[in-house]
């Protein structure tokens, strides 16, 4: 018997295998090739196109969508398009469009008639957390760069690098009204209408956010308000989720005025229906002719075993074969699994393409061909991705049912029984996608999915017997009316109102006993003063408000030789004492993200007062494990709100040592100030 290594039959196209960077790939025809202009995407580009020299049309969009969903891809394939006409990116372009769209599609003319036949001037920059108007500052220089590569550049356009210049090493005083001048400036300067793209938009809303300024905010407005000259100005934002997504440390005036500000923009989805996207999982793959024989042969009978699954998938037996090595219930539940709970980190060309542990790749470097069979990739490899693969779930809707899930299958670890935990994994999956429809889980559908051939009787005879013995012991439900096996029983305790509740008992609790409960504070030692002298000195630290006299503090902790206060309020002291009633050295130190704070301790004081207290926890398993999933999650976010907070490199945070104002430049300078006070 022969074996090799399933890759060296299946691969995926080059294309799939590095993310688009538009700033990079932007003048790259090879970047574009292989694009798919996909119903939405059609949907979208035709918008877009039409509103080229019109007037009256919106001139400002947001494409929103999760990772991976070919928001950069889109945008590259529209750069591309506004190209001049006779240049190589256009042709390549519209050789796509000519592939993929149907011939009798409208969006050719009107492509023909919108995009001038000079193009457009795209000027692109992928978002930063930094100023907006530092990343529009970059995407107009890079298109400076365009045009005046190798001539002279007018006074106007050089200013526009020289700030590009500044930006570089984080110093740069250019002004909002400087940025709107100068996109104005480009377009009288190249004669050209103006397509300015950011992507990653959101890491420019999350600074804006963190920083509590409404300035970008504006400046977008400003952009999508920009009055039609000679030449137009055409912007375009891509974004992972809506502007009130990014603000949620805001107060809820806040985040209103940034709902208002979205409704400038007109939002673009991008979101396929999980058959076309089960159509691009086959066009990423890449088959061997010596396998393509095999994969037809038993793509045809898939396509007839699940003839009532398929009903209403639209997916022929040639798109199941173009789907292989994944099992055919895997190319069809991917992308419903990607929809409903993807991360950032998580897409469905992430897990085709990456390396990690249960991804595609590796399953093609560690599954072998014998013989003209091999494996495919089952639903529960797909569990063991995107499942055990991610933390952080506990953001994520129908938590019980994730927490119910991985308890029960971590619980039949204890059983040393592969086969139990991939029927488990397996009813989990479908669980999890849906629990009505063509792909619920029915007992013979859990026993097709972990098979590799549909007519293998042996095998499907095994899986519906250990199907039988775990309905007996009561590890899966089975719901007769409705023909499913479910892995979850669910919990009658509502965690989320139980949240609510607890968050509103705490509204007359202040911040500084918030805090002092979430986060307490450890005392810290004068480190470099301990190991040139030997004398261990330690300063205690405390959490403080307004409603607290300065002049009155006191160290509590036997020994301390000083106190260190955190100051939560949004007005700094006016009078900082130098030391504490009984005289030692005061250290106060002022905090930023007050807001934030709040809300973050409220909701990890609430999930530790219900766990301790919430009798129905004790019978509750799942429940309990919500509980303790969340507590984990709200303790990291805590935690690293905390650490924004404070953040000397950002310079926000006040000092007062011994009475005195002190700039702090990052924790060692702290450090060494605590052990100057006490040399």
């Amino acid at each position: 018997m022969t074996q090799q290594a399933l890759a060296n039959y299946f691969s995926l196209h080059r294309r799939y295998h590095r993310s688009i960077n538009l700033e990079r790939d932007f003048d790259k025809t090879d970047a574009i090739e292989g694009y798919v202009l996909t119903e939405r995407s059609s949907e979208a580009l035709q918008r877009l196109v039409t509103a080229i020299g019109n007037s009256k049309a919106h001139h400002a969009w947001t494409i929103t969508g999760t990772y991976g969903s070919g928001k950069s891809a889109f945008a590259l394939y529209l750069t591309a398009l506004c190209t001049p006409e006779d240049s190589l990116l256009n042709q390549a372009a519209w050789e796509v469009a000519e592939r993929t769209l149907p011939e009798n599609s409208t969006l050719f003319e009107e492509i023909a008639t919108h995009i001038p036949s000079e193009g457009l001037l795209c000027a692109v920059a992928a978002g930063a957390r930094e100023p907006l108007g530092w990343t529009i500052i970059r995407a107009l220089a890079n298109a400076v760069r365009q045009v005046w590569s190798r001539k002279r550049k007018p006074e106007a356009m050089q200013a526009i690098l020289d700030w590009d210049g500044e930006i570089s090493v984080g110093r740069c005083q250019v002004t909002d009204q400087q940025v709107l001048t100068a996109i104005q400036q480009l377009t009288r300067a190249t004669s050209l209408e103006v397509l300015l793209i950011i992507d990653e938009l959101g890491k420019n809303l999350q600074y804006a956010s963190y920083h509590r300024s409404t300035e970008d905010l504006y400046l977008l407005q400003q952009i999508a308000e920009l009055r039609h000259e000679e030449y137009q100005v055409y912007f375009l934002g891509l974004l992972h989720q809506s502007f009130v997504g990014y603000s949620e440390a805001l107060s809820a005036i806040e985040q209103n005025e940034w709902t208002k500000i979205q409704g400038r923009f007109e939002n673009l989805q991008l979101i396929e229906s999980s058959s076309q996207m089960t159509r691009l999982i086959g066009m990423a793959i890449d088959q061997s002719d010596s396998i393509a024989l095999v994969c037809n042969q038993q793509a045809q009978s898939w396509h007839q075993a699940l003839q009532s699954t398929l009903i209403d998938q639209e997916i022929s037996a040639k798109v199941l074969a173009s789907t292989y090595p994944l099992h055919p219930l895997t190319a069809l539940v991917l992308p419903l699994l990607c929809t409903r709970y993807a991360q950032n980190d998580r897409s469905l060309f992430t897990f085709l393409t990456s390396d990690e542990p249960h991804a595609l790749t590796r399953f093609l470097q560690t599954h072998q061909l014998e013989d003209d069979r091999f494996s495919t990739l089952k639903l529960y490899q797909l569990y063991d991705y995107f499942v055990e693969s991610v933390a952080g779930l506990a953001s994520q809707v129908n938590l019980q049912r994730w927490v119910e899930i991985q308890g029960l299958i971590q619980d039949a670890r204890s059983q040393n029984d592969e086969d139990i935990l991939k029927l488990l994994k397996t009813v989990g999956i479908l669980n999890l996608i849906t629990s009505t429809g063509s792909l619920k889980a029915t007992p013979d559908l859990v026993a097709l999915a972990l098979c590799d051939r549909p007519d293998d009787q042996a095998a499907l005879k095994h899986w519906r017997k250990q199907i039988d013995a775990l309905k007996k012991r009561g590890t899966i439900i089975y719901r007769s009316q409705a023909d499913e096996l479910r892995i979850w029983e669910g919990s009658d305790f509502d965690v989320e109102a139980a949240i609510v509740k607890q968050i509103e008992e705490q509204a007359r609790v202040s911040l500084a006993e918030l805090l002092t409960a979430t986060h307490p504070l450890k005392p810290i030692v004068a480190q470099r003063h301990y190991t040139t002298t030997g004398n261990l000195r330690y300063f205690e630290q405390r959490y403080v408000d307004s409603l607290v006299s300065l002049t009155e503090l006191q160290t509590s902790l036997k020994g301390a030789d000083g106190l260190i206060v955190y100051w939560l309020d949004t007005e700094a002291p006016v009078n900082v004492p130098a030391q504490t009633l009984e005289g030692r050295p005061l250290i106060l130190v002022t905090t930023t993200q007050l807001d934030l704070l709040r809300i973050r301790s409220q909701h990890l004081q609430a999930l530790k007062t219900i766990q301790k207290n919430a009798s129905e926890l004790t019978t509750d398993g799942v429940a309990r494990r919500e509980v303790s999933h969340r507590l984990v999650s709200a303790d990291r976010l805590l935690n690293e709100t905390m650490q924004q907070a404070f953040n000397w490199v950002e310079n926000q945070n006040q000092c007062w040592v011994e009475g005195e104002p002190r700039q702090i430049v990052n924790t060692r300078e702290f450090q060494a100030t605590l052990s100057d006070v006490c040399d």
